[in-house]
């Protein structure tokens, strides 16, 4: 199923609305009309210094409300975060939700390491890089606006006027720009994900130490390393080229209104001084106005990112698991009588012939046992509880909060969440054998579950013959109050 049908970048952008993203755009606001505050009692300390009425308490204010811009700003960043945080849980809770029963896509390799990395790292960059860049862009316009009212009415109705001509005449040349910035931003895009996708297998082809596949997957990583550093670079050149232009272009128009009304104004001394106390502030301004206008560039790049993510929301995958499963070579056993069966349907109907009972999926390697497994949980949904064999499933004995916080070293490093990940799979593993694991799921899929139908894949693959006693027991327990559909690869007594 494809996602872009049901799942359209706007659902996305949906995840960042709420208490935490208003609470920001208003502390950004706020940011900025302190600033411009800021900018109207410089004015006003240059007019009274021609009129010798300067007092430290106009200094004092001044520091107070660049204070208070200050304070606003530090806090427009703690609900950016918390609205970044709180998107990727609703996107992961919608994908949770959206594919929940999929379960013929896990065992699609393709589908997992294309989709897999939009769940473990780029949705999550995405939504902390659209923050960082909505509060910055939303700070320098709302930084230019209110500063530009400000000059306006204390100095020239002209001057706003300039900046409005510079932001639309930038607005017009990004806007023209903007296919082949997106194309060189997206083909960057391709070619970092090209190569990082060639790091998945990395592990393999370095620790078999076979020379001939190392030397070819080096090569094809070097390969891919240059076509992706020649990307980058590409896409820093359109921009910065772009970037710098557009400062340039913006500084002209700024500084022609400010030079025209310092002519025009010759004889207002008490002009004249507030207009050269606030030059820092309006270059500044022209230096924002042309980040502002580049910004387009980055948020139209996150806004193709965001493609990526939507048409991941549900993967694509081969779900036609009938076509898999050779039922020619298939025997289910129930008690001592055993049943072929020629479609899923009818598979269906030995599974829901008894309300209880075991069910014995029997069959030569590359039959379809596990496929089988995995249609009848794709066809009852969540009526079946699923233990797949070789899962990395959550269980309570195995949940306690993840691996141990290491001491705070300033010298260290974060680590990478492949580091995290690696450490808390180790100690779940700490004081159990894969036997003891085993048995340990099934005493807790004893007591917490109550699906009417089980589908337990290879349960007792690693269980020695006391352990595999207790495991049998335990199956039994399930068998008595629910209709169990197992594969062992010992045939069941």
């Amino acid at each position: 199923m494809s996602a872009h049908s049901s799942f359209q970048r706007r659902d996305f952008l949906r995840f960042l609305l709420g208490p935490s993203l208003a609470a920001m755009l208003f502390l950004v606001m706020l940011q900025e009309l302190f600033g411009a505050g800021t900018t109207w009692l410089v004015i006003r300390v240059a007019r009274d210094i021609t009129e010798a009425h300067v007092t430290a308490g106009d200094f004092v204010w001044i520091v107070v409300a660049q204070t208070c811009s200050y304070l606003a700003g530090a806090a427009s960043w703690i609900y950016a975060e918390r609205t970044g945080f709180t998107a990727f849980g609703k996107y992961l809770l919608h994908f949770a939700r959206s594919n929940r029963f999929r379960t013929a896509l896990l065992g699609d390799a393709q589908a997992r390491e294309s989709t897999e990395p939009f769940l473990t790292n780029e949705s999550f960059r995405v939504c902390f890089d659209l923050m960082y860049d909505l509060q910055f862009y939303l700070r320098l316009f709302f930084n230019i606006v209110f500063n530009a009212t400000v000059l306006g009415m204390e100095i020239d109705a002209g001057l706003p006027l300039a900046y409005v001509l510079a932001f639309a005449l930038l607005v017009i040349l990004q806007w023209t720009l903007r296919k082949p910035l997106a194309a060189a931003y997206l083909h960057n895009q391709r070619m970092t994900n090209r190569m990082m996708a060639r790091t998945y297998n990395a592990w393999d082809n370095i620790f078999s130490g076979n020379r001939y596949n190392f030397r070819l997957w080096h090569g094809d990583l070097r390969d891919r390393l240059g076509a992706a550093l020649s990307a980058q670079v590409r896409a820093i050149l359109a921009r910065e080229g772009w970037s710098a232009i557009s400062g340039i272009i913006a500084l002209i128009i700024v500084l022609a209104a400010t030079a025209w009304v310092a002519v025009n104004e010759s004889g207002n001394v008490a002009l004249l001084i507030a207009l050269a106390a606030t030059l820092p502030r309006q270059i500044e301004m022209t230096l924002d106005m042309h980040q502002l206008t580049a910004g387009m560039t980055d948020l139209l790049a996150i806004w193709t990112r965001i493609k990526g993510i939507c048409e991941h929301m549900q993967p694509a995958g081969d779900e036609r698991l009938e076509e898999r499963i050779d039922f020619d070579r298939l025997v289910l056993k129930v008690g001592d009588s055993e049943s072929s069966c020629t479609s899923l349907a009818e598979a269906l109907k030995v599974v829901f012939a008894e309300p209880t009972g075991l069910v014995s999926v029997r069959g030569g390697n590359g039959a379809g046992k596990s496929t089988l497994l995995v249609a009848l949980k794709a066809c009852v949904g969540g009526r079946a509880y699923y233990w797949p064999a070789h899962d990395r499933l959550n269980f309570r004995f195995n949940t306690k909060g993840g691996a141990p916080m290491p001491e705070i070293d300033p010298d260290d490093e974060a680590e990478e969440p492949e580091t995290f990940n690696a450490e808390e799979a180790a100690q779940e593993k700490t004081g159990y054998s894969s036997g003891e694991r085993q048995l340990q799921v099934l005493r807790e899929v004893v007591v917490e579950t109550a699906q009417p139908i089980y589908l337990l894949d290879e349960w007792d693959a690693n269980l020695d013959a006391r352990n595999r006693q207790a495991a049998r027991e335990l199956v039994g327990q399930l068998a008595a109050r629910a209709r169990v559909v197992e594969i062992s690869h010992r045939d069941a007594r």
